[in-house]
């Protein structure tokens, strides 16, 4: 296609992205992404969410961080859905979540459990801006907003809805 001059639309281009995350060939992601911002393409979230689904799916969890770190840097936002798709590549948080009894009911307990890759996934979501996006606060009250979210997804908001709770209630 590139010899014959054609232009690939944004459709076209997630569809490679996804074809390729499919198969595992992460190289050519990566390679493919470079060409479409040379030629002045975006990253936007859609396409990364694809990307990061890709890779949780083949447990690519270190490529996952590097990929989150890429999608803070131009801007593109954290949708409830990237958290959803970080976290169900996260084996250690599912595992935490089977026992309702011995779940972790501070930020700090799980982070200590986690190790290596999926701390620093965890570390990389939670400096996110999604919780306060599903935060509403008024003077009568506060609310927090879990549609969308899946089981480890609302597990984590919680914990950190539960630290911002104790700093207000501090000051």
């Amino acid at each position: 296609m590139r010899d014959l001059v054609v232009k690939s639309s944004v459709f076209e281009f997630r569809s490679v992205i996804y074809a390729y995350g499919k198969l595992g060939l992460f190289d050519d992601i990566k390679r493919c992404v470079v060409q479409k911002e040379i030629e002045g393409f975006i990253l936007h979230t859609v396409c990364s969410i694809m990307v990061l689904s890709s890779l949780g799916a083949h447990g690519e969890l270190s490529e996952m961080v590097l990929w989150l770190q890429m999608m803070k840097s131009p801007g593109v936002s954290f949708p409830i859905r990237t958290y959803n798709y970080v976290l169900n590549s996260c084996p250690t948080i599912m595992t935490m979540l089977q026992e309702l009894k011995t779940v972790p009911i501070s930020i700090q307990e799980p982070m200590e459990n986690l190790r290596g890759n999926e701390g620093l996934l965890v570390q990389e979501l939670i400096g996110s801006s999604v919780l306060e996006k599903a935060i509403e606060w008024n003077s009568l009250e506060g609310k927090l907003d879990l549609h969308g979210m899946h089981l480890r997804s609302t597990y984590l908001i919680m914990l950190q809805w539960a630290e911002k709770l104790r700093l207000r209630f501090r000051d």
